[in-house]
């Protein structure tokens, strides 16, 4: 040590974990200036700043902004620093909900492709389904459309408006079996894939069909193969149609390679 009882800014960076490039900068901008500066400008610190780099760090690791540490850093009392720590965990609380969120839509998706390679090659098939929860968006409008684009943007702008998450997968319904054999490409209605929402799906075997198609594309045999499927092991069907994509533009590049499930309640 250049000076009895400092530290070097290396020595002092060990002990603290402050990088030395930002003990530099704290000391630029007057946030945590050096006690000293030797000969060759070279910058030494007391063993008491240990206790305020405490104190920074500490802030830091809470978002603790550089401008409201700057504020902080010469006055603080109690009620200034209860203020200051239930802003910044408001701010961490929302923060975690969205991270939630975020994993929350990672997981339905990583579910959706992992269903999908199961389904690798089948073209209909009985399959056991826990309930499901989803949010229902309202009955379409298709007019004369000729593509169900234009009902899609009215749910995706509704939903926007009412706050709900778009980022969830959607899928389609259709009211009735009749409705999806009459145009598997027009659902009565869309919905998110959101395992948080109120509207529930019921639980027991489904019956599903599967095609290689891009949106509003689905094989108009698709609704015939399940219908021929239920007919020859004697199955009856009840209830409405979900149509859900298990693999799309988030797992393939390829549109031809999106695979459309439609599953339809067994009456057990």
């Amino acid at each position: 040590m250049a000076f009895k009882g400092l530290l070097s800014i290396s020595e002092f960076s060990k002990l603290t974990d402050i990088p030395r490039s930002k003990l530099i900068y704290y000391d630029e901008i007057g946030l945590f200036p050096a006690v000293e500066r030797g000969e060759n400008n070279y910058r030494y610190y007391s063993l008491n700043q240990i206790i305020i780099a405490g104190f920074i760090n500490d802030m830091a690791s809470f978002g603790i902004s550089l401008k409201e540490l700057l504020a902080l850093k010469d006055i603080r009392t109690p009620e200034m620093m209860i203020g200051v720590l239930e802003k910044a965990s408001k701010e961490h609380r929302e923060k975690i909900i969205k991270l939630r969120e975020t994993l929350s839509i990672m997981g339905v998706m990583t579910d959706l492709m992992k269903e999908g390679l199961k389904a690798e090659g089948k073209d209909v098939e009985v399959l056991e389904f826990e309930p499901h929860n989803y949010i229902m968006g309202s009955e379409n409008v298709h007019q004369e459309a000729s593509t169900f684009y234009p009902a899609w943007l009215t749910f995706m702008n509704s939903a926007q408006k009412a706050g709900v998450n778009i980022k969830y997968p959607v899928g389609g319904l259709f009211n009735d079996l009749e409705r999806f054999v009459a145009n598997p490409n027009m659902p009565s209605r869309f919905y998110f894939l959101n395992p948080h929402g109120r509207d529930q799906s019921v639980g027991g075997k489904w019956l599903c069909g599967y095609v290689r198609s891009f949106y509003g594309q689905a094989a108009d045999d698709l609704p015939q193969n399940m219908i021929a499927y239920a007919k020859e092991h004697k199955l009856e069907l009840t209830g409405p149609v979900f149509n859900t994509f298990l693999l799309d533009e988030i797992s393939t590049i390829d549109h031809d390679q999106y695979l459309l499930r439609a599953s339809i309640k067994i009456v057990e």
